[in-house]
């Protein structure tokens, strides 16, 4: 049996003596190779669950482990270390993680941390612009960026730490839909390359499109986790995470109230499920006479 990504076993954490748990004794597992959503309203948990996951937080009870190894157990001689240097986390609020002058030093920055040899670093950094098609960027200070490319930038700061796992607060959070598209690319060709990805978000049609199972949170606890299909077919499921299905699904379940079978959530599939169903309403339909 293979040891999984990520696991918490009774996790809970609130930001400050005598106030309600951000999280309660959340027990979960992320399995690797899969792609992996974490959904749930506003307050259910989600941000502050990435932070304990990369160890940026301390658990008041309960344990986190990345593959099998405890998160917080280190030794004095390691705490000087970044914290679970294999697992990046890229936050909702881009400006949070720039903090140089240019783009090039934000991106040089997070390898030469990790204790890199400037040769090695440089290397890094001039991969994770190229990666996420930046590199003429470089020179820019992050401040005269546009909000979408101040994201591109603070994941490719992260990307140059090479980490095994990266964790995304938000990542299509206020962007347009190009910035949107965009990310949805950045992702697909992190995954092509083998990097564990686990992303928190409120964007449900990026959750239907992209993602092999969701997990979803409310008010600091694990509802459940489900394939995105299984999850978004089931109306009683999503009311009880305040959540609402993928504009796609809700568009089709209102164009054929009644339909049989399960309805596509995905936009491409719903793209052929429309299809199909306007051929064959074509090959039904009754020609006039005259």
């Amino acid at each position: 049996m293979s040891t999984p990504l990520f696991q918490l076993d009774g996790v809970c954490y609130r930001y400050r003596q005598g106030a309600p748990y951000a999280v309660e004794a959340l027990t979960l597992t992320i399995e690797a190779g899969q792609r992996t959503a974490i959904v749930g309203a506003n307050g259910s948990g989600k941000s502050t669950t990435l932070m304990l996951m990369k160890g940026l937080f301390r658990p008041e009870c309960g344990k986190v482990r990345y593959r099998g190894r405890p998160v917080y157990e280190r030794s004095k001689a390691d705490r000087r270390a970044p914290v679970l240097p294999e697992v990046g986390i890229a936050f909702q609020e881009p400006d949070d993680q720039l903090i140089s002058l240019t783009v090039w030093e934000d991106v040089l920055f997070t390898p030469l941390q990790l204790g890199l040899p400037l040769e090695e670093a440089e290397e890094r950094a001039r991969w994770a612009l190229s990666t996420l098609s930046i590199s003429h960027l470089a020179d820019r200070p992050p401040h005269a960026l546009s909000y979408g490319q101040k994201k591109l930038v603070a994941i490719a700061g992260v990307l140059a730490a090479r980490p095994e796992t990266i964790l995304f607060d938000e990542p299509t959070a206020f962007l347009d839909p190009a910035g949107r598209r965009r990310i949805h690319a950045v992702l697909e060709t992190l995954g092509e390359q083998g990097v564990q990805l686990i992303v928190a978000t409120h964007d449900m049609q990026f959750v239907a499109d992209w993602a092999d199972r969701v997990v979803v949170l409310k008010e600091g606890r694990l509802l459940g986790h489900w394939t995105p299909e299984a999850f978004f077919a089931d109306g009683e499921k999503v009311e009880a995470a305040s959540l609402e299905r993928p504009p796609v699904a809700e568009l089709i379940a209102d164009l054929y109230d009644g339909a049989s079978g399960s309805l596509p959530i995905r936009t491409d599939a719903a793209r052929e499920w429309l299809r199909a169903k306007l051929s064959a309403s074509k090959r039904t339909s009754i020609e006039p006479s005259w």
